[in-house]
């Protein structure tokens, strides 16, 4: 899916503003961190926030995002509704099934864990290898960004057997390779970029051919 949120090499947003290390800056990104490892955002999670418009997109900022997929998943499965979501003093309903989370309780149930899938399935790539991105544009959700499709690049290390995040959603695991592609600097941005650069990039098997 082309939309805003594939931002990666696109010029026209100024120079990129390095932070401090600290992953939070106020204290509410906490409260969105955490509620988004209770209702378990992350399979989906990113087509919902492809769904919304460039303007909320970008004005949202990182952890605003997160919290409009908390939303639109409360009110999705019927958890809260909009108009418990407009008034943050009111008092929320009880829904049969569900007990609330205590803040002291969250990080016990977080489950976050690697998804490399330990299988026997032979690569299609070898390290070393020229690949080429293929050059195409799914209506779908896609990890594959915009600024590498159709650019030559070379296997630079094979991290193993993963579920193929574009269809995990819809058909199931997929499982495939993920390599490392070392692409030139040239190779993406031509001329401007300094010919002694190099970028690496995660990318799935099905995104890439032989050369």
């Amino acid at each position: 899916m082309n939309g805003i949120h594939d931002m990666g090499g696109m010029d026209g947003f100024g120079e990129v503003q390095p932070q401090d290390s600290e992953p939070f800056h106020e204290p509410w990104e906490k409260q969105v961190w955490a509620a988004s490892a209770l209702v378990g955002t992350l399979r989906g999670s990113r087509i919902t926030i492809e769904s919304m418009s460039p303007d909320d997109y970008l004005s949202h900022g990182y952890y605003g995002r997160w919290l409009y997929v908390v939303e639109t998943r409360l009110v999705k499965n019927g958890l809260a509704t909009e108009e418990e979501l407009k008034n943050p003093d009111g008092r929320l309903a009880r829904v049969d099934g569900y007990q609330a989370v205590r803040a002291e309780e969250v990080e016990g149930r977080q489950t976050w864990r690697s998804n490399r899938m330990q299988v026997d399935f032979p690569p299609k790539f070898q390290i070393g290898d020229r690949v080429m991105v293929k050059n195409e544009h799914p209506k779908s959700y896609t990890r594959c960004p915009r600024y590498f499709r159709g650019r030559q690049g070379q296997v630079h290390m094979d991290h193993g057997v993963y579920p193929f995040p574009d269809t995990i959603a819809r058909l199931g695991p997929q499982p495939q390779h993920c390599y490392s592609i070392r692409f030139a600097a040239t190779e993406l941005w031509g001329s401007r970029a300094n010919p002694k650069d190099v970028v690496y990039a995660d990318l799935f098997e099905d995104y890439l051919e032989q050369r």
